[in-house]
């Protein structure tokens, strides 16, 4: 546990591990430029804050309610997908990270730099990022990845997250907390796909809570 970091804090650690899966995959670093587009949620909002760490130029593609948000993360340009096309901001970037699965690699090539790569956190349409993924290895562009997280590098990462934590480099977005025994609300609520980074689930029994 982060010192002064309480349990909802923590759990950020999920998203946040997936976010730097594909950040590592990608070999971001100092220089680069990334585009992230569904910036608002688990992995979107860690995926912004650790890019920003690395040193990444960072654009974060949302919707409106969620642009002062992204910017207190760090993002160095924040896009309203509901105001504007985001694939034609005049802009492109060394990597192009949808971090909710809902574009796809074809929407977004115009975005890409020549050397570019995309990656997605979803299957994609008819399962086309895995199959992407083969057919950039066969022609030896490598533009699409479909990386996935490696247990055996867990404990690295937590301590990684840890220190940023504690340097006030990286903190945790909740939407809602929910107690245990309300647990199939909060499943309903995430479901919509309209939450803000997590939703935490409080462990602790309701009449422990009111004693506390």
């Amino acid at each position: 546990m982060p010192a002064g970091a309480g349990f909802g804090a923590v759990v950020v650690c999920e998203g946040a591990w997936y976010a730097d899966t594909y950040l590592q995959a990608f070999r971001l670093k100092s220089g680069h430029s990334i585009l992230v587009y569904g910036a608002s949620g688990a992995i979107g909002t860690a995926a912004v804050q650790l890019a920003k760490s690395y040193g990444a130029k960072v654009t974060a593609v949302v919707a409106t309610r969620h642009l002062d948000l992204v910017r207190t993360l760090g993002a160095d340009r924040a896009v309203d997908y509901t105001a504007e096309d985001f694939t034609q901001i005049g802009e492109t970037f060394d990597f192009v990270f949808d971090a909710v699965g809902k574009t796809t690699f074809f929407r977004c090539r115009r975005l890409l730099k020549p050397e570019g790569v995309f990656a997605a956190t979803d299957l994609g349409p008819w399962c086309q990022n895995p199959l992407l993924v083969i057919w950039s290895s066969i022609n030896g562009s490598h533009r699409v990845i479909f990386p996935l997280p490696q247990s055996s590098k867990a404990k690295a990462f937590v301590d990684f997250l840890k220190t940023r934590m504690e340097a006030g480099e990286f903190r945790a977005v909740i939407d809602r907390e929910y107690p245990l025994e309300a647990i199939a609300d909060a499943y309903r609520y995430v479901e919509t796909g309209q939450k803000t980074g997590i939703v935490v689930i409080s462990v602790r029994l309701a009449d422990e809570t009111a004693h506390a």
